[in-house]
């Protein structure tokens, strides 16, 4: 994520510490309401959450089979909104699974202000209507892309979950400011930190021609993970998720969990691509 707000964060600190301008760096929250049929082939259901402080948040549902226990939560990045993230998850629905798109504070027309505490606690809250429509045997696993897999890490080091896929997603962001200055950030993301505390089974996946995150920081954050895990590296991959190549990798790994069979995942392997298992 270096690249992607460093010089940004640089210039923005130099002038001032304020925190609310530097987290507007940080989330460019795309704040406008969301038309989700505008992204979507299959239009989802509208999936209203209350966060805390009874924020209310807007998401959306694929329902899957009703004897189907697993349920996808599809976590959007930086300067995203749920609509895009419904662009993305809609390629893991209609397998049985059921799907949910989650949205956080102060993005796609909801109301707030992002923080690394308020994104946590939105997630959360999107988790726990999970289980309100699915049963308290509801098995979670957690889909992040950029941001949303930083997101997804901390949600799924403070609850339960099957497991969790993270897309492009960066190691900590204190250490990906220049000069210093990440000791001034009002939200850290330390990653590093979060996947150490993951009992689940994790699987990440990252693409070499990646301009905002780096192999160096998916090293990293493959190195500190417990296992079960597995890192996929695509080639010539950039930082947006190609769904319609890589859907069928995640919903091959929420299989493969399910299963028992992460030593195995995956299977195949299109060529070019690489996987290291732990």
């Amino acid at each position: 994520m270096n690249r992607m707000i460093g010089g940004l964060l640089a210039a923005m600190l130099a002038l001032s510490a304020c925190a609310s301008t530097v987290r507007e760096q940080i989330y460019r929250a795309d704040a406008a309401p969301v038309q989700v049929a505008q992204w979507t082939k299959t239009v989802p259901v509208a999936l209203p959450v209350r966060s805390e402080y009874g924020l209310a948040l807007s998401g959306y549902y694929w329902p899957g089979d009703p004897a189907d226990r697993d349920v996808i939560l599809f976590f959007h990045g930086r300067g995203s909104h749920q609509g895009i993230g419904a662009r993305y998850a809609e390629h893991l629905a209609g397998k049985g699974d059921h799907v949910i798109v989650v949205s956080y504070r102060g993005f796609g027309g909801n109301p707030g202000t992002p923080t690394q505490a308020g994104l946590v606690a939105d997630g959360r809250s999107f988790v726990a209507a999970a289980r309100d429509l699915i049963g308290p045997d509801a098995r979670l696993f957690l889909v992040g892309h950029s941001l949303g897999g930083a997101v997804a890490l901390h949600v799924a080091a403070t609850v339960k979950v099957a497991g969790v896929v993270t897309l492009s997603t960066f190691d900590k962001l204190e250490e990906s400011a220049p000069g210093g200055v990440g000791l001034l950030l009002p939200d850290k993301w330390n990653n590093l930190d979060a996947v150490t505390k993951i009992g689940a089974p994790l699987v990440m996946i990252q693409g070499t021609a990646d301009d905002r995150v780096d192999m160096a920081q998916a090293d990293a954050l493959f190195a500190a993970a417990r296992g079960p895990a597995a890192m996929l590296t695509v080639p010539g991959a950039g930082h947006n998720p190609d769904m319609t190549q890589l859907g069928p990798m995640v919903s091959a790994a929420i299989g493969a969990i399910d299963s028992g069979a992460m030593a195995g995942y995956p299977v195949a392997l299109p060529a070019g691509w690489r996987v290291r298992r732990k």
